[in-house]
Formats: structure tokens, sequence, C-alpha cells
């Protein structure tokens, strides 16, 4: 029995298995970010998604007061860019994770875990 189907199952989230590996595969498998300190807190804005720049009309940016809590906020802001739907994202939490330390840099980019 897959692990999706167990949640399910359990914690009772009223998914569809199918559409847990669905919307997993339309999770890109990086994303990068430009990150700004802006006094307490931490903003990031979306430069890429896997290596290609978003179109004009797109501007994705959030903010948080932790690394921890900026990386929550940019898988978040991933999740309703690609419309997956709130009772599927936690079988996502954190998937995408960072490739650098966001304290060393002004820019960072976030991998697919698997």
């Amino acid at each position: 029995m897959r692990i999706s189907t167990i949640l399910n199952k359990v914690l009772g989230f009223g998914v569809d298995p199918e559409l847990v590996d669905a919307y997993r595969s339309a999770i890109p498998s990086d994303v990068q970010l430009k990150i700004a300190q802006n006094g307490d807190s931490y903003l990031a804005t979306v430069s890429g998604i896997e290596h290609k720049s978003l179109p004009k009309e797109v501007f994705l940016v959030t903010e948080a007061k932790t690394e921890a809590e900026l990386i929550d906020m940019v898988n978040d802001l991933i999740f309703t860019y690609k419309r997956i739907p709130e009772n599927y994202r936690p079988f996502y939490k954190q998937i995408l994770k960072p490739e650098g330390a966001i304290a060393s840099s002004k820019s960072l980019s976030l991998v697919k875990s698997s």
C-alpha cells in the first residue's frame, strides 16, 4: 500500500492518491530566487523556474522572519502558482529544499527533493 493511500485513510485528507502523484510532477525541479534582507526579515523573489525566466506578467514574491520560514513560504508560493489544492500540500511539505545557504548569498536555488 502506498504512503499517500495510508495518509489518506488515516488522516482523512479526502484526496485521490493518483492526483498526489500528478501534482508532484507539476512541482518544478528547481526554483531560482533573489534574496534580500528587509529589516529583520527576508524577502524572496522568484527569478526563474527550472532556469527559465517567468513571464513578464508573473511576479512571485514572499517574505519571512527566518530562513526556515522563508523556505516554507517559497514552497507555499510555488504550490499556489502551480494551483496545487490546499488539501494536497501536506504531501509535499518542503519538497523544494535549499541548494545553498541563504545567509551567505543574495541568490538561492531550491531543488526538488525526492
